[in-house]
């Protein structure tokens, strides 16, 4: 296997420039068939999730869509609330129209296969 082909570029504001995003989390595994992703995104659904691939960059941005009961106050709090966004640059080609992607417990877990060309290949002597 090669070296992990896949970079981050971070984003420090939301498109309309007002309020920050956070960089979830987020783990990189490759097989010779694929790249395997897991971003953590906690307090965010499936309908407030979207994913793209645009020339060769994967944006994952996930908006929060959490209401709190009026008069919630926190005495303690680990998890942040808010959006996040997460630019990945694809070095390697990918088969865009293959990719899998599920969200559960907030984790969503992306399956990238890789383009045919750049799978490795076991070349037979005759």
């Amino acid at each position: 296997m090669s070296q992990t082909q896949i970079t981050c570029q971070n984003r420090a504001e939301s498109e309309s420039g007002s309020a920050p995003v956070r960089r979830p989390n987020y783990r990189v595994s490759e097989s010779d068939e694929s790249f395997n992703l897991s971003v953590d995104l906690p307090g965010i659904e499936g309908d407030a999730l979207d994913i793209s691939v645009e020339e060769d960059v994967l944006k994952i941005h996930g908006a929060s869509n959490s209401v709190l009961p009026e008069g919630t106050r926190f005495l303690s709090r680990e998890l942040p609330v808010g959006d996040y966004q997460l630019d990945l640059r694809l070095n390697v080609p990918i088969n865009e129209s293959k990719i899998e992607a599920g969200l559960e417990d907030g984790v969503l877990k992306l399956s990238l296969p890789k383009s045919e060309a750049v799978k490795p290949r076991k070349i037979k002597i005759s």
